[in-house]
């Protein structure tokens, strides 16, 4: 919960889709990706604000 009157970045970033069938070796790699995708957009908030 951000503080009174602080600083604040919304950023997302696009859609991954996972279909309804997937198999465990599918779901891994999109695991993968979102948490690789997670770090990006993080780093890139991060950046917005000069904290990198």
């Amino acid at each position: 919960m951000p503080y009174p009157f602080s600083k604040g970045v919304f950023i997302c970033g696009d859609p991954i889709v996972v279909s309804k069938d997937a198999g465990p070796g599918e779901l891994e790699k999109k695991r993968r990706e979102l948490e690789t995708r997670l770090n990006e957009l993080t780093d890139w908030a991060d950046r917005f604000f000069g904290k990198i």
